[in-house]
């Protein structure tokens, strides 16, 4: 994939640096106070819909402009962190719409304006031209989440915000992971002949865009489920095709395969809900704890050490933020089978705890420039 192309003669950075430890950071703190409103502990009038919004387009779309945004001026990039940071504030602050919307829409416009466009423009393949829709359609994600705010579209159904950022750890994941796990590989002498798949990737991208529609207009339940069923069946297949069981002793790389595993996995249960009467919130939960919480986790982890050119070996508290964030992703999914506050609370402990050892991870990588 092509990095998006600097904006400003000025002197470049990237946006790592600043938006994956905020992330993570916002990530360890947003869920106890959610648990805490929901308990009654806190006295804020937090919906579902507003927990899930910052799960996906705060933290989630935090973590994406890490990764995307890598060639801007230090001024662009606080820039781009404060557009983050007042939306986040307006949103959980209760500000009136009139004032919280354009806030909060501008660090997804931003992010399409910065990351989206160069993929549109010089993309040379249809293959990475799919990133620069996909990052614009976070804008319509946020817009649906106001209209439904503002009681001009129904609210429920399957969280938009959420499917897209399945899409995009569907589609970005699927070259990453089989890049990075290749690699691995070769310096062990084994050669990895099926990395991208094709066929696999276009059959998972369709059945995302199905379920994607679907949610976005309320249309079609069946075949958006049948769609989301297609992109868990791709992912699966794709990823047995990797060979993640030759590479369990290194985390670094099998961290990226249990992510992908939670991808599928959530992919397939949010299907399965409508077409065999699963609870929806089985497929969202292990898409957005598993899957989200252990890719974001291993990739700020993995892409940071690389930037700053460090051995790409994971540090131990790196294992081990991994395999907490699996941990909070089983009790999360055992929360919705057998509801009880003890479990949700559980799942949370372990979901902070593993987004707090993430950050010091982040945090104490020293720059490539200072060593």
């Amino acid at each position: 994939m092509h990095s998006p192309a600097p904006i400003t003669s000025a002197p470049i950075t990237s946006a790592h640096r600043l938006m994956y430890p905020a992330a993570a950071i916002y990530a360890a703190l947003a869920v106890p106070l959610w648990l805490a409103a929901v308990s009654g502990l806190l006295p804020v009038d937090w919906s579902p819909a507003l927990h899930a919004h910052e799960m996906t387009l705060g933290y989630a779309l935090a973590v994406v402009g890490g990764f995307l945004m890598t060639r801007l001026s230090r001024r662009m990039v606080a820039v781009a962190f404060l557009s983050w940071l007042a939306g986040r504030l307006a949103l959980l602050g209760g500000l009136p719409a009139v004032v919280a919307l354009p806030v909060g829409i501008a660090y997804p416009l931003l992010l399409f304006v910065v990351a989206g466009l160069p993929f549109l423009r010089t993309s040379r393949s249809g293959h990475n031209a799919v990133f620069g829709p996909l990052i614009g359609a976070f804008l319509v994600a946020e817009a649906l989440f106001w209209a439904s705010e503002l009681g001009l579209v129904p609210a429920g159904g399957m969280p938009v915000g959420l499917l897209l950022i399945a899409t995009l750890l569907l589609t970005m994941g699927g070259r990453v992971i089989p890049a990075a796990t290749a690699g691995a590989l070769r310096r062990r002498g084994i050669t990895l002949a099926q990395r991208v798949q094709p066929r696999l990737e276009a059959m998972g991208v369709a059945g995302a865009a199905l379920c994607l529609l679907s949610a976005a207009t309320g249309l079609l339940p069946p075949l958006g489920a049948a769609g989301a069923a297609m992109a868990g069946a791709s992912a699966l297949l794709r990823l047995a095709r990797w060979k993640p069981h030759l590479l369990l002793r290194q985390p670094e790389i099998a961290s990226l395969h249990l992510g992908y595993l939670c991808l599928g996995i959530g992919w397939l249960l949010t299907g399965f809900a409508e077409l065999a009467g699963l609870p929806p919130a089985a497929g969202w939960h292990m898409l957005g704890v598993g899957a989200l919480g252990i890719l974001a986790s291993a990739m700020m982890i993995r892409t940071t050490l690389q930037r700053e050119a460090e051995p790409e070996r994971f540090p131990p508290a790196a294992t081990a933020a991994v395999a907490l964030m699996a941990t909070a992703a089983v009790l999360r999914l055992a929360a919705v089978w057998w509801p009880s506050m003890t479990l949700l609370a559980a799942a949370g402990a372990f979901w902070t705890l593993s987004q707090l050892l993430t950050s010091a991870v982040l945090l104490t990588r020293p720059r490539r420039g200072k060593r």
